[in-house]
């Protein structure tokens, strides 16, 4: 075989090579695709920030279990890591089945609303506690009313059913923890 014509072979064998890879990566991303086929960004964002909140959920808890001064606000904290713990790991099962990322921290405003709590003990804890709870468990149940209306995603859908009696469950209990503690001394 002349050089030239080994030239030729194997720059024939390069493309062949670069088009079998280009393919091998069309179908790598289409199988990516095809794990979250039909999860709409409204589903999506859900899940994230389902994910955000339960986080916050459970540090706020655990600050509540170890910094309250009522036995009532600690036992509901509690109740709120084990709730909501629970929670998180049933939304990590589905967002892994859905291929979508969860985030790694809290958002912005639920940080900064932990760091409130955690410049504060005694009663003042207490008390912020109690609305903190209150005024989150509206916001969830709102959210997670409106995606078992709204949800494309019949899984998403079914977790957000699942979690909503818990999450109402819940804000019963807040709403009776900051009225106690609106008239504590």
């Amino acid at each position: 075989m002349s050089a030239r014509a080994k030239k030729t072979s194997f720059k024939l064998i390069l493309t062949v090579a670069a088009a079998l890879m280009a393919v091998a990566l069309m179908a790598a991303a289409g199988m990516v695709m095809a794990a979250d086929a039909g999860l709409t960004p409204v589903d999506r964002d859900f899940i994230n920030q389902a994910a955000q909140g339960g986080m916050m959920e459970v540090a706020a808890g655990k600050l509540a279990a170890q910094r309250a001064m009522d036995p009532t606000v600690k036992a509901f904290g509690q109740k709120m890591v084990t709730d909501h713990t629970a929670a998180n790991d049933m939304l990590k099962s589905l967002a892994a089945a859905k291929n979508v990322p969860l985030p790694e921290s809290v958002s912005e405003g639920e940080r900064t609303a932990l760091g409130k709590l955690e410049g504060l003990n005694g009663i003042d804890f207490d008390q912020s506690y109690s609305q903190l709870m209150v005024k989150d468990h509206v916001t969830d149940v709102g959210d997670f009313e409106k995606e078992v209306k709204n949800a494309k995603d019949p899984e998403v859908k079914a977790f957000a059913e699942q979690a909503l009696p818990t999450l109402r469950h819940h804000l019963m209990m807040a709403n009776q923890l900051s009225a106690a503690q609106k008239k504590s001394p």
